[in-house]
């Protein structure tokens, strides 16, 4: 079945490939003519050059996709112009060996011939690249938007998890008697944790200080629930204070760690996160992370914003505990 579906695709592929090479060698012998004045020769050179390079950039495209997601747009321009140069040189001398085996004709030893060809070949080269280069930002495009639409989603289901909002709701309830000082501020904090994470969900980005002042409150509210068990240490450095970054970045990753690393440990725990250097580090002493764990929806999707942006997300191993890496 595989086969069956591919077949009338490569059929197709031929087909353009052919009338490409065939519109090119009629234009180019209409403008300067041709070798020994014969359209024929001329269109058949034409679609050599097209089936070949067509092809050879079918086959070997741009490797986008293994590029480094960090690499600036000038690299990735610098190295994806360099591929395509060399690739068009190595197919341009198996046009050249092809057109002789094929038509007689010997491009290097006639210049007219050789910058006719060689016009055909850039020619070829150029569509083929224009495609292939609009095809890969439509892809990115679309591939964004999705990481955006599920960051969305995340941030309406998962980042406000009723069992977060439960707990400080429990512990409101549970502190109004005994301290009703500490409930009233537990009840701002909660009011104002909600209240910048719907604001969020309205922003494509907002600043790291921002960022910082959310996981505060949640991690004040947090503190309610841990009791003194839980120590937390927010460095974020003047510098990055207004960097511009996704809404609701860093929360998953602290999410993850007061769930999965503290919640099975007993004894003190700490949490750290400090920015520095457009790095910012998410430090836990928790049970740690296993190597090879797949990643959830909430760390899934903080991976695929920071690949849109140009970033990434790294675990180093560390000796106790568990940290996550982001780097913007």
């Amino acid at each position: 079945m595989r086969h069956c579906a591919t077949w009338p695709s490569f059929l197709s592929w031929i087909f353009r490939s052919v009338i490409l090479g065939a519109l090119v060698g009629l234009g180019l012998h209409a403008a300067v003519g041709g070798p020994h004045g014969n359209p024929f020769q001329t269109i058949a050179i034409g679609v050599i050059f097209s089936v070949v390079m067509w092809g050879g950039f079918h086959l070997l495209p741009t490797p986008h996709e293994r590029l480094p997601s960090h690499w600036p747009a000038a690299r990735v321009g610098l190295f994806a112009t360099g591929w395509i140069l060399l690739l068009y040189l190595l197919l341009l001398g198996l046009s050249i060996g092809l057109v002789r085996v094929f038509t007689g004709v010997n491009i290097v030893r006639s210049r007219l011939v050789l910058m006719l060809t060689g016009a055909a070949g850039l020619a070829a080269t150029g569509v083929i690249a224009t495609k292939e280069t609009v095809e890969h930002q439509v892809q990115i495009q679309r591939d964004l938007a999705k990481a955006e639409a599920r960051a969305s989603f995340l941030g309406l289901q998962a980042q406000l998890q009723p069992h977060t909002l439960f707990n400080a709701l429990n512990t409101i309830a549970a502190l109004i008697p005994d301290d009703p000082r500490r409930a009233e501020e537990a009840t701002e904090r909660l009011s104002s944790l909600l209240r910048r994470i719907l604001g969020a969900l309205e922003r494509p980005t907002w600043t790291l200080a921002e960022e910082f002042q959310l996981l505060d409150h949640l991690l004040g509210l947090e503190r309610l629930r841990f009791g003194d068990r839980l120590a937390f240490d927010l460095e974020l450095a003047p510098d990055l204070a207004q960097e511009p970054v996704p809404p609701l970045l860093l929360l998953p990753l602290v999410e993850n760690a007061l769930k999965h690393g503290f919640r099975p440990r007993v004894g003190p725990c700490r949490l750290r996160v400090v920015a520095a250097q457009r790095i910012i580090r998410v430090e836990d002493n928790g049970v740690g992370r296993a190597p090879g764990v797949p990643e959830g929806l909430g760390l899934r999707t903080v991976r695929e914003r920071l690949e849109a942006a140009g970033g990434r997300l790294a675990w180093p191993a560390v000796a106790e505990g568990c940290t996550a890496e982001v780097r913007l």
